[in-house]
């Protein structure tokens, strides 16, 4: 399967040394008992995914490329990324890296000028989901398996990024290039409109995945949510309603922008009395520690906002 590798270069990222430590806590559980090996990425930087990536071009392309060379330096060839902002950022930089040689020249200059290894050999990235279910696949979490999520109920939310690095990528006549279409598409890669690895690894732990299209990959807002919450509140409230409405106990997630934005919105819309919003979010590797055998204090739900505890305790999971 898969091609990938055994052992990755972990970039967790901003938001999972912070908010999103459970995101990490159970991420590393999980790559442990899959038997699969995360090298954390030492003196990695922001990607810009939100902050640079409408603002400039070049910064943002030399903000991933320093991730790239420090990769490098550790000796890899992957990295992998369990947030759709971070692994979007960073695939959308090899992309041009690989496809643009004016691109390629000028951030390797940057590079050097900044003391930084040029790029020889440009890594892939992946999304921790698509690592997670190619290198070890439904087979093994069936085997690790000890506790299984047996009547859980679970919608899987993917968010609109994740399926993202896989389109048809557009380069930017400013740099060079004639605008074109170039399909990009890997064979790991989920499918583009009806993503499933999410599901299969969770049904393989036993639980029970609910009807939630189109909502899946609905944007939950969370990327201006400061700016426009009115439109923020109106996508999330859909997406949990859709959840509910089909019978969800559990929204799962693999982004921690997304998950932060379903719990910050899912309050909001309680407290002003919206119906069937009630539905707590967890990360799809808290629900498979807990199926690995781990309790609910070693994959921290303690840190979810909407506090999933109640609902697994009710079913015997926690």
């Amino acid at each position: 399967m898969g091609g990938i590798g055994k052992r990755v270069a972990y970039y967790p990222g901003c938001s999972l040394e912070g908010a999103a430590r459970a995101y990490d806590v159970s991420t590393r559980i999980v790559a442990k008992e899959l038997g699969l090996e995360l090298d954390y990425l030492e003196d990695y930087n922001c990607c810009g995914a939100m902050e640079t990536k409408n603002v400039t071009f070049w910064g943002t392309m030399l903000l991933n490329a320093r991730n790239m060379s420090l990769a490098k330096r550790q000796g890899h060839s992957t990295i992998v990324a369990p947030c759709n902002g971070c692994s979007f950022s960073l695939q959308r930089a090899e992309y041009f890296l690989e496809t643009d040689k004016n691109v390629f020249e000028r951030i390797n200059a940057l590079l050097k000028e900044g003391g930084v290894d040029p790029l020889a050999e440009i890594p892939h990235t992946y999304h921790i989901l698509e690592w997670f279910y190619h290198e070890a696949g439904p087979q093994k979490v069936k085997e690790r398996t000890k506790k299984p999520l047996k009547g859980l109920k679970v919608a899987n939310y993917y968010g609109c990024l994740y399926t993202r690095p896989h389109f048809y990528a557009r380069t930017y006549s400013h740099i060079g290039s004639e605008e074109q279409d170039r399909p990009r598409m890997r064979e790991t890669a989920d499918d583009d409109e009806h993503p499933y690895y999410m599901e299969a690894l969770l049904e393989a732990a036993g639980a029970t995945n609910v009807e939630f299209e189109p909502m899946h990959t609905q944007c939950c807002g969370g990327p201006h949510s400061l700016s426009d919450e009115q439109v923020s509140e109106k996508f999330v409230m859909m997406i949990l309603q859709m959840a509910k409405r089909n019978g969800a106990d559990i929204i799962a997630t693999e982004c921690p922008l997304c998950h932060a934005s379903l719990e910050m919105y899912r309050h909001r819309l309680m407290m002003k009395g919206v119906p069937d919003v009630d539905v707590p979010a967890a990360y799809f590797t808290q629900l498979l520690g807990l199926a690995f055998g781990y309790s609910s204090g070693d994959v921290k739900l303690k840190d979810n906002l909407s506090d999933p505890i109640p609902v697994l305790k009710r079913l015997g999971l926690a």
